[in-house]
């Protein structure tokens, strides 16, 4: 019976932790994250000529860490000034437990306008 209320209090205290795990929106790390693999997607996928050259008006737009989900997600938005020059809005999501075998952080990104294969629905409606 101690060996299920150790496991219990080891499992609540992992997720609580996993929150503030997660790196804030405009974290470096993430930032980085974010322009590296939008350039890849641009060189290998999308090729239209158009990567991230700065970003700005970051802000977290609502941090998950409770309901169906074991997993937190910190939503996040951004203005992008892209290379043709024109911004666009960029959303993106930072999810606890989704890096490497289930340990660290994981980004998933889509820039307003530059998504052709709907992969996060019209106009980044899933990750808004």
């Amino acid at each position: 019976m101690r060996f299920a209320y150790a496991l219990l209090a080891l499992s609540c205290s992992t997720v609580m932790a996993a929150a503030g795990d997660l790196p804030a929106c405009d974290d470096a790390s993430v930032l980085s994250t974010l322009s590296g693999r939008q350039a890849w997607a641009e060189a290998h996928t999308w090729k239209d000529g158009v990567t991230i050259a700065a970003l700005d008006r970051i802000g977290e737009r609502r941090l998950v860490t409770e309901g169906f989900s074991a997993i937190d997600r910190r939503y996040c938005a951004a203005r992008a000034e892209l290379t043709s020059a024109r911004p666009t809005a960029l959303y993106y999501v930072v999810s606890a437990g989704e890096g490497f075998a289930g340990y660290g952080w994981n980004v998933e990104f889509c820039l307003s306008g530059h998504d052709p294969y709907y992969v996060y629905g019209a106009d980044c409606q899933v990750l808004k």
